[in-house]
């Protein structure tokens, strides 16, 4: 597919239109930048030979305004849609960081707290989607890409469908959507799809980042991998990668379980269990030491050990709903840990190889606290019942607030001294005028 720069120019004519960026079985992704408001875009268009078909510009219609009412930090947001002279067209945000699948299979690879880490960003984005009724069916490292800031995005709702509805984006009727190494057993069978549809596919990418290949081997024409994701059992996780944790492992596995019923229900509790599994293999601070943006996800930041309020007196660190930022840990974590920040900073530490070659780090290998940093929270609190009993002179800024009830007895006293002025005042004033009007007869 070409792309016709005159034909973009003229359905959107606020934008200067770029080179293109990409293509796919589902259409050519160009890039652009907004005129007035100098926003640099990723303009979608669907192949001709959907859009010429009237019904599929109508369900595309439909599936474009429930994307662009997606408002969540691990979705790609939909600016615009254009829907005319036979052109479906999705306007996007631009993200130049790169794919997933660019991320791990780069020299560096990925150690297996970080691809856990972006595994609980995807599913962040994918359970706002669910929560509007919006299924992705396409879940694959080539579609989570990476902005600018570092943060993970969710992309290509393309070929999503509203849970329930009568209406799909697809090519023809019977057609079975998906990639083939990555589709769910009911996707192939034809079945019924739910939030575990996309749970399966997040569990199959998890999957090949932690392992370096897939649960079915790829031996065979895509029909024969298609008959084994529907009637066969994956191989177990830690056959193919015994570096990886336990508990972590059989997150993964029961996400990939045959029957929809058997896995895990919606994107946020499969998060939650992976967060958790996360800080049973390694330690309560292992996604602060991460470094990657986990956004708007209260539900699996919090299973992975994360506290909603610090217990201590002390600051804690500036936390939006859900933010991890890379401030200076509260007392209630663990000392020598860190959570979230821009994603830029961990690329710039080389693992020791490829996914599949390097072996996951333990327990050990993880930043341990000093000594020093260990004593600090018990010499804090040891120290408190000393500094009360202290003859230091106290500042105006450490002063413990005055009680409440004398506050209050002092506002008594001094209305109280207000009216009995007033009294007296008037008193004397009964008392005065007259002799100051008086009139004396001559």
């Amino acid at each position: 597919m070409t792309v016709d720069r005159e034909l973009l120019s003229r359905v959107l004519p606020a934008y200067d239109i770029g080179e293109e960026l990409g293509a796919g079985g589902w259409g050519v992704v160009v890039g652009g930048q907004h005129r007035q408001l100098h926003r640099r875009v990723a303009i979608k268009q669907l192949p001709p030979e959907m859009s010429a078909d009237p019904a599929v510009r109508r369900r595309f219609t439909a599936e474009a305004r429930v994307l662009a009412s997606l408002d969540h930090p691990h979705v790609v947001p939909v600016y615009d849609f254009v829907e005319r002279d036979g052109v479906c067209l999705l306007v996007m945000e631009l993200l130049p960081g790169g794919t997933l699948r660019s991320r791990a299979s780069d020299g560096a690879g990925l150690t297996a707290p970080r691809a856990v880490a972006l595994a609980l960003a995807c599913a962040s984005g994918l359970s706002a989607a669910h929560r509007r009724g919006i299924l992705h069916r396409d879940v694959k490292p080539d579609n989570m890409l990476f902005a600018a800031s570092g943060v993970l995005k969710v992309t290509d709702f393309g070929i999503a469908k509203v849970i329930g509805g009568a209406d799909t984006v697809m090519t023809r009727a019977g057609d079975v959507l998906g990639t083939p190494a990555y589709i769910a057993p009911e996707q192939v069978l034809g079945g019924e799809l739910s939030p575990a549809t996309d749970v399966y596919g997040l569990a199959t990418m998890l999957y090949q980042l932690l392992a370096g290949v897939f649960p079915f081997s790829h031996d065979g024409p895509a029909v024969a991998l298609l008959f084994k994701h529907a009637h066969e059992a994956p191989t177990p996780l830690r056959d193919v990668a015994p570096h990886v944790p336990e508990a972590v492992a059989e997150v993964v596995m029961r996400g990939l379980a045959t029957d929809p019923a058997q896995r895990f229900q919606t994107a946020e509790s499969f998060g939650a269990a992976l967060a958790q599994a996360g800080t049973k293999a390694w330690h309560a601070g292992w996604l602060w030491a991460e470094q990657v943006p986990i956004l708007d996800a209260e539900p699996i930041v919090n299973a992975a050990g994360y506290p909603s309020a610090p217990r201590s007196a002390v600051a804690p660190p500036t936390i939006a709903p859900g933010l991890l930022t890379r401030e200076e840990p509260p007392d209630t974590l663990p000392a020598g840990t860190a959570v979230g920040g821009n994603d830029e900073r961990a690329d710039t530490q080389a693992s020791p190889g490829p996914a599949q070659a390097s072996p996951g780090p333990t327990r050990a290998s993880l930043p341990a606290p000093s000594a020093s940093e260990s004593a600090a929270p018990a010499a804090r609190d040891s120290a408190a019942p000393a500094a009360r009993d202290s003859a230091a002179p106290v500042t105006r800024d450490s002063a413990a607030p005055e009680p409440r009830d004398s506050a209050a007895g002092r506002r008594r006293i001094v209305v109280a001294a207000v009216v009995v002025a007033v009294i007296v005042i008037a008193i004397i004033a009964i008392l005065v005028l007259p002799g100051l009007f008086k009139v004396y007869r001559s």
